[in-house]
């Protein structure tokens, strides 16, 4: 697919780490004040997106999201909480204040779609968007003409499914999931021919599955 997938931090209402000027006298943001007085930055995670943010065999969150989170947290001389959170239940965990921030492969697009309930950081990271398939003639995205292919809903992946349409590849249907790994599990089932993921996702899983073939 190659189609780029920027990640951001979504942020209630304001950007949390920017700095207001008022005159020649600077001051903290009010949510920035008010995670530094109670101590701890909380953090929005799904961890179902390695190697961004998965559980480990502790049961704890992992992940280059959940390294970042500490780092800022060490930054902002506070503690840093990680906040398991169901996918769909990120932005209005958010708006409720279950956490300060999320950090879950978010791209702008996704967070837009809010409806402008959060303010979203500049892009830190940059992904492609892949193919994963067991068929082995799927070689190219042309390929994907006529077939079932799943994806995420509402994410990234699905608005990459949506833009074959406007390369003239008309694909068969497209089936969309809560979860990749619902996606996954359906292809591995016969259900789907393929599915569009981040190609990070995509490669952790492969490592573990040689019918996996990442286009």
């Amino acid at each position: 697919m190659k189609k780029k997938t920027f990640i951001t931090v979504a942020v209630i209402m304001v950007a949390m780490l920017l700095m207001t000027s008022c005159g020649n006298k600077t001051t903290e943001d009010s949510s920035l004040k008010n995670i530094k007085k109670a101590g701890v930055l909380k953090v929005g995670m799904c961890p179902e997106y390695p190697p961004f943010e998965s559980i480990n065999n502790s049961g704890a969150i992992e992940g280059f999201d959940a390294d970042l989170a500490e780092a800022i947290g060490k930054e902002m001389g506070v503690k840093v909480e990680l906040v398991n959170t169901p996918w769909e239940g990120l932005i209005s965990g958010l708006s409720s204040g279950d956490f300060d921030v999320i950090m879950s492969g978010m791209s702008p697009e996704e967070a837009k779609e809010s409806g402008g309930k959060v303010n979203i950081s500049n892009s830190y990271f940059n992904l492609d968007e892949v193919i994963l398939t067991t068929n082995k003639d799927i070689k190219s995205k042309k390929d994907l003409s006529g077939k079932i292919v799943g994806s995420h809903a509402g994410s990234a992946s699905e608005n990459a499914v949506k833009s074959l349409e406007e390369q003239k590849i008309k694909i068969g249907k497209s089936a969309t999931y809560n979860r990749h790994s619902e996606a996954l599990a359906d292809m591995l089932n016969g259900n789907i021919d393929a599915m569009v993921v981040e190609k990070s996702w995509a490669k952790e899983k492969a490592k573990t599955n040689s019918k996996l073939i990442i286009v």
